[in-house]
């Protein structure tokens, strides 16, 4: 009997970068994450497990016991070292937040091809509507950025400000690698956003952020933030950073009273380049589709003149392209 695996004409070396490019991928993503639990962790029932499909990574849930986090796309080994090391760094830091915690790894998982990570599995679910601004959210999104500032000067050693699409490189890459992928007065527009963001955070007190800080990172219970998920992107840096995200789910107006003005002003600034950033990232992992779906993402907002704001707001001193 032919196993799933080769049926789709996917030899056994193929890494997870396959998942949703072919018929039953998530299927076989799935079998080949239960065996490398099975295989590494016994004792929990992967078998039954959730699996929930990000953009760089796959996580298998078990039941009542803990998830595998496997890391999709190239560079698996630097990416999941570098995003459990800032975990256990946080960890050691006693957030008064409930975040996931590294049990084991990350190690190489042959049956899948790619590295895993064993975490806790943190309480909470995702709110059902993530675009919902209400007091109690903002409120929430409040005094978790407030633990995040005040935990700063204890924190230990993390990854430089964007380690996750390049770091010091991040600019080079845009110029070299996906700008040409643009039309000309899209790279115009992207040479212009990567420079204003770089110029505005080099003069700000660096503080400890997220750096994917959204309603998606968040699980509630009985209407309380209990959890903060996905820590991959924290680094000591611009805290307009955490505000970015924010503004794509509700528009900067309805978060004035999460920053001053000048943050908030530096948070459409950081908005307008993420696109790029998810681009690069997805370039430097080899997810090429992911990569073009972001500069496509950019393309659009230059010209719906959303690349600041949903709404079309802009930042004082910088026009809409």
């Amino acid at each position: 009997m032919v196993g799933p695996r080769r049926a789709a004409g996917l030899g056994p070396a193929t890494p997870l970068v396959i998942v949703g490019r072919y018929p039953g991928a998530v299927t076989i993503a799935r079998e080949a994450l239960v065996d490398a639990g099975m295989s590494r962790w016994p004792d929990y029932r992967w078998a039954e497990g959730r699996l929930h499909h990000g953009a760089f990574h796959l996580v298998l849930t078990a039941p009542d016991g803990p998830s595998l986090r496997a890391t999709l796309g190239r560079r698996g080994r630097e990416r999941s070292r570098r995003e459990a090391s800032a975990l256990v760094t946080l960890d050691a830091s006693r957030l008064p937040l409930t975040i996931p915690q590294v049990l084991d790894g990350p190690h190489w998982a042959e049956p899948a091809r790619t590295w895993i990570t064993c975490l806790t599995t943190v309480p909470g679910s995702p709110a059902a509507d993530l675009t919902e601004c209400s007091a109690q959210r903002v409120s929430a999104y409040a005094d978790i950025l407030t633990s995040l500032r005040e935990a700063s000067s204890g924190c230990g050693t993390l990854p430089p400000v964007r380690a996750w699409c390049g770091g010091d490189g991040w600019a080079e890459i845009v110029h070299r690698d996906l700008s040409p992928r643009l039309e000309p007065y899209g790279r115009r527009v992207a040479a212009e956003r990567v420079e204003a963001v770089l110029e505005a955070e080099s003069h700000v007190e660096p503080t400890l952020c997220h750096g994917d800080f959204g309603p998606h990172n968040i699980l509630w219970s009985e209407g309380r933030a209990v959890s903060v998920i996905d820590l991959d992107h924290a680094c000591l840096g611009d805290p307009a950073i955490d505000i970015a995200p924010l503004i794509s789910f509700h528009g900067v107006s309805r978060l004035a009273p999460l920053s001053s003005a000048d943050t908030t002003r530096r948070a459409m600034l950081h908005r307008a380049t993420l696109p790029l950033q998810v681009a690069a990232s997805a370039h430097l992992a080899g997810l090429g589709q992911l990569r073009d779906h972001a500069l496509a993402n950019f393309t659009r907002r230059v010209a719906d003149g959303t690349l600041f704001d949903p709404t079309g707001e802009t930042p004082e001193g910088h026009d809409a392209p």
